[in-house]
């Protein structure tokens, strides 16, 4: 690809590459979905000189929709848009117009958060000024605590605990920071009649394709005349619950990775589980493979081995690689996605018990 692509033709190809993926899980279709990548790696788009610039500036701006809690989906072929344009007003597309692009031009140097205007979108520009701090914090998570700026010089840690904490330190301070910019556009099913309209234990134990069909076919059920003879508004039936932050806890749960292991890492003991790490880069979503390595590498782990195990799919009929994962990373493709695709959850909030 000779022709040089501009910030916004680049994002339009991420998107269009993740919907295509998601449209080959929604079939089921992994051998489409691999082909879709060989494609996209074959155009010559990733060698694009503004490329790994416009991939970080998609990843950070991106605010999925969510059922309860439960990612639904990445374009606006999403079967909440019809609830979208009632409950919340504007369409998917014109929210991702309003609340998306905004941050995606402050990513890309194309625009300043006080430059947004904010009788339009009640969320871009703080998400601008959240991200800048996170990226502030971000420059300094690897300086050497030990250093003392001279590079023949570095003296021998005389406590591993405490030079350990400074790393520690800086990463909650970065998923803190990256709490209040990871945000996703929340619905809720209310009861019609008494019953819920959506199962949501149901919902969350579907594969995604399964998902999509269940949401799709409820919805037409409840609001196409011809199969009901009463009409409801999507207000008696959904509510949108507003911007609902993501916290690093419950991102880790919804993985399958007990919520513990975080409460244990921030006070300075190291679970012993590659993928808390990996999943933790993806929470605060480091751009490419080869900062995810350098994540790793902190830690003690890698993916970048040829042989390692990320993760299996489809009833393990195929089995991912971390020489994949790191392809469709440096791809684009978006980390809820790829989970999305092994069967994990977006999160899984904490139930306190009730004092009595």
């Amino acid at each position: 690809m000779k022709d040089k692509l501009s910030y916004k033709q680049l994002y339009d190809e991420i998107e269009t590459l993740n919907t295509s993926v998601f449209d080959s899980l929604i079939n089921g279709d992994f051998e489409v979905f691999q082909n879709t990548i060989d494609e996209f790696a074959g155009s010559g788009i990733m060698e694009q000189e503004e490329f790994a610039t416009a991939r970080e500036a998609y990843r950070y701006s991106s605010m999925p929709f969510t059922f309860d809690g439960i990612w639904i989906s990445v374009d606006s072929r999403n079967p909440l848009d019809r609830v979208v344009m009632d409950v919340a007003g504007p369409s998917i597309q014109e929210i991702h117009k309003r609340d998306v692009m905004p941050v995606y031009a402050y990513m890309v140097g194309h625009t300043k958060p006080q430059n947004i205007n904010h009788k339009n979108s009640r969320i871009a520009s703080s998400r601008c000024n959240a991200l800048q701090h996170y990226k502030d914090l971000y420059k300094n998570l690897y300086k050497d605590p030990s250093s003392t700026g001279n590079l023949w010089s570095i003296p021998l840690v005389t406590d591993v605990e405490k030079h350990r904490m400074v790393y520690i330190s800086r990463i909650a301070e970065l998923a803190a920071a990256r709490s209040k910019c990871y945000a996703t556009y929340d619905f809720t099913s209310l009861p019609l009649n008494g019953i819920k309209v959506i199962d949501n234990e149901k919902l969350r134990n579907l594969n995604t394709s399964e998902k999509i069909k269940y949401l799709t076919t409820t919805f037409d059920n409840i609001y196409d005349p011809t199969k009901n003879r009463n009409r409801f508004n999507h207000t008696d039936c959904f509510s949108f619950r507003g911007y609902e932050k993501i916290l690093a806890s419950n991102y880790l749960q919804g993985k399958g990775i007990d919520r513990k292991n975080w409460k244990r890492y921030i006070k300075g003991d190291l679970p012993v589980k590659a993928e808390f790490y990996l999943q933790l880069a993806f929470y605060l979503t480091i751009p490419s493979s080869t900062e995810i390595e350098k994540f790793m590498n902190l830690h003690g782990y890698s993916i970048k081995s040829p042989m390692t195990l990320f993760h299996d799919v489809n009833n393990k009929q195929y089995y991912i690689l971390h020489r994949d994962l790191c392809r469709w990373i440096d791809a684009g493709i978006d980390y809820n996605l790829i989970n999305e695709m092994c069967g994990l959850q977006l999160e899984q909030k904490e139930i306190r018990k009730k004092s009595h």
